[in-house]
């Protein structure tokens, strides 16, 4: 009796400790799995990441270097102000409560019964054209800053485009357009990639944006006129770019053709609005520009924003 009792305590033992070490080994193996899937799987944590909005990297290289800085440029344009002529844009001003244009006061630097130009297009054909002008109060319109708006008058010989006055070598006849902005256009805007071929006579010019880097450090965007073998910065301005905005854009081409009839390529364009309503126009003529230079600015418009 004895002896089988020991016997049956053996084999007790024997047995438990096999279904111990068979738990354990199961537990084991399931602990492995578990681990094995955890660290086997760098996809579905590639996944997640993904979803995770990244901040954007700012993927400037500057092609232009050595760009005078804005104050620089600034007082140089000062000291060419008093041989700038003048200039009013008349298609960006169009107002729905009337049939003419409307601009501040302080703006509208012109007086009744003066002869202007104005580059008119009508039955297909861009010319410059002599027109008397006229300004009288918009009644009951208050602006921006509180300014009372005038409304500008002239004679209507087709759609009008812009006004001048005061600028050499502008003389009325028809006018070689190889590009115009239509009212009802949405508009070329000239942002960084932009490139343009125009070609006058023989004469192939290329126009285009890039990125520049000024000597204080500033980032650029660049908008470069090439042609025989001549490249001319024309104009620049800021370029800015985060996760919300993204500021690349020169302005909107408006115009292109030779409009002081020398055979060579003119522009005229607007600058990127950085004020909500602001609007600013430049026009570059070739017949004045030396040092070089394709074409000098000689006339411009900027009406406030906010």
């Amino acid at each position: 009796m004895e002896r089988k009792l020991k016997l049956f305590v053996v084999f007790f033992s024997a047995f438990a400790i096999g279904a111990t070490a068979y738990n354990f080994g199961q537990l084991s193996l399931f602990m492995w799995e578990q681990e094995t899937k955890n660290t086997s799987a760098p996809e579905s944590q590639i996944e997640r990441l993904e979803i995770v909005e990244a901040a954007d990297q700012d993927d400037f290289l500057p092609e232009i270097h050595d760009i005078p800085t804005f104050d620089e440029i600034a007082e140089s344009n000062e000291a060419l102000s008093s041989k700038s002529g003048q200039l009013i844009d008349v298609q960006a001003f169009g107002s729905p409560e009337g049939p003419w244009p409307s601009y501040s006061r302080t703006e509208l630097k012109l007086r009744s019964g003066e002869e202007w130009l104005g580059l008119y297009t009508s039955k297909g054909k861009v010319r410059l054209a002599e027109t008397k002008v006229t300004r009288s109060p918009r009644r009951g319109y208050i602006g921006q800053g509180d300014e009372a708006y005038d409304w500008l008058k002239y004679e209507r010989k087709g759609e009008l485009m812009f006004l001048v006055k005061g600028i050499a070598g502008l003389t009325p006849g028809e006018v070689t357009t190889l590009f115009q902005k239509k009212p009802s256009d949405d508009g070329v805007q000239m942002e960084q990639g932009f490139r343009s071929v125009f070609r006058l006579g023989a004469i192939e010019y290329v126009l285009r944006v890039t990125t520049g880097l000024q000597n204080d450090g500033g980032k650029v965007n660049v908008l470069i006129l090439e042609s025989q073998g001549k490249s001319q910065v024309v104009t620049i301005n800021h370029y800015y770019k985060d996760n919300n905005t993204l500021d690349d854009i020169i302005g909107e081409l408006l115009w292109v053709g030779d409009m002081d009839g020398d055979d060579r390529l003119d522009l005229y364009f607007s600058e990127y609005g950085y004020e909500k309503g602001g609007f600013g126009s430049n026009l570059y003529l070739s017949s004045p520009a030396k040092d070089g230079n394709l074409v000098e600015r000689v006339a411009g418009f900027n009406s406030a924003g906010c």
